[in-house]
């Protein structure tokens, strides 16, 4: 697969900032419009291409609490170590490599791409609906008053004209409107997100995290499941992955080669076993697969059961890349292995962060 992404400026945005502040660090969520170029190739050649109107995201942190740098955790830049963001600007204790502040802030901690809709489509659709009921107004005013011989044939047309541009447009616009939202929640598998459950969903997640995180982010949140389903499904073998706890995945899910996420989440279930806060949550995607040589594009729900210890705060800085062994302080790469390579201790994530105990295809 062939991806570049390139930034565009769109009448809708450009790139924008909005910047979030916790005891920790400052947060910038940043998105920008772009066009995403996807091509597929094999041994034949180009099979499959196509350029999407997406929304990049990128979470910046910059600015850290100077009294909190003991606590936040970083992997070295040098030697990929996990250490506390204090020791790294003494001297990274495994290799002894001394960084200043800004050799470590800002950095972006997560990226991932949201579909936006073809805009300009849709406003070609739209134009189209509006100017076919101010024909169809402009006719029923105009035809009758041919047959009015009191009414001059000038006079007609304008009235005419003047009640199909403001009636025939009004009405149009709304019809516009009224078949582009049906189309939107009855398309590729959006049918099966209810619109209320979906403007909805950020509040209850707010709501289940308020009394165990006072500085909950959804945005973050929505970016690390993202991050999380992407990966076990994309994952050869998502067994070995310390995010996932579920079973054998639906086959289906071997055969994607990509997949985009189209901004679309709603909440199945939310219930807490001791300190341990279970969710259930339904998400759509655009997925790409492979099977025989073709590349099938299609819409997809995907229902995802997420398990958090809320008796342990996130740390700062915490990246399932490099986590660190409780037992004996060796730094590792969860996402290839679950149990530390240096004392064989199995790494609980949900101490720490979101596991997956199943992912189901709707």
């Amino acid at each position: 697969m062939i991806q570049h992404t390139s930034p565009v400026k769109r009448e809708t945005m450009g790139t924008t900032r909005v910047p979030r502040k916790t005891s920790w660090y400052t947060v910038d969520l940043m998105y920008e419009g772009v066009d995403r170029h996807l091509q597929f190739q094999n041994s034949t050649g180009i099979i499959y291409e196509r350029v999407t109107e997406d929304t990049m995201y990128e979470t910046v942190v910059h600015t850290p609490n100077e009294q909190e740098l003991t606590r936040m955790s970083m992997t070295c830049p040098n030697c990929g170590a996990v250490s506390p963001v204090a020791a790294l600007t003494e001297g990274c204790p495994y290799c002894r490599t001394v960084f200043r502040i800004n050799d470590l802030f800002p950095r972006v901690t997560n990226t991932f791409f949201i579909r936006e809709n073809a805009s300009a489509k849709n406003q070609r659709k739209m134009g189209k609906t509006t100017g076919i009921t101010m024909l169809v107004f402009f006719l029923a005013c105009f035809i009758p008053s041919l047959f009015d011989r009191e009414t001059p044939i000038p006079q007609a047309l304008f009235m005419s004209f003047f009640v199909a541009l403001i009636m025939g447009g009004i009405f149009g616009y709304v019809i516009s409107i009224i078949i582009f939202m049906t189309k939107q929640f009855n398309r590729d598998g959006r049918k099966r997100i209810p619109f209320w459950s979906y403007v909805t969903t950020k509040g209850k997640v707010k709501s289940a995290f308020a009394p165990y995180d006072p500085y909950f982010s959804f945005e973050k949140f929505e970016g690390q499941i993202i991050s999380l389903i992407r990966m076990a499904i994309m994952s050869d073998h998502p067994e070995n992955l310390a995010s996932y706890c579920g079973g054998t995945l639906n086959p289906y899910f071997r055969d994607i080669i990509e997949m985009t996420y189209m901004q679309a989440m709603t909440v199945q279930d939310i219930h807490m076993e001791g300190s341990h806060l279970c969710m259930t949550l339904r998400t759509w995607w655009i997925n790409y697969s492979e099977k025989d040589g073709s590349i099938n594009r299609r819409g997809d729900c995907i229902d995802v059961t997420l398990r958090r210890n809320t008796a342990y705060m996130e740390p700062p800085g915490f990246s399932i890349t490099s986590v660190r062994c409780r037992n004996c302080g060796g730094s590792f790469d969860s996402v290839r292995q679950r149990t530390c390579p240096y004392c064989g201790t199995v790494y609980h994530m949900e101490n720490e962060g979101f596991i997956i105990e199943r992912l189901e295809l709707v």
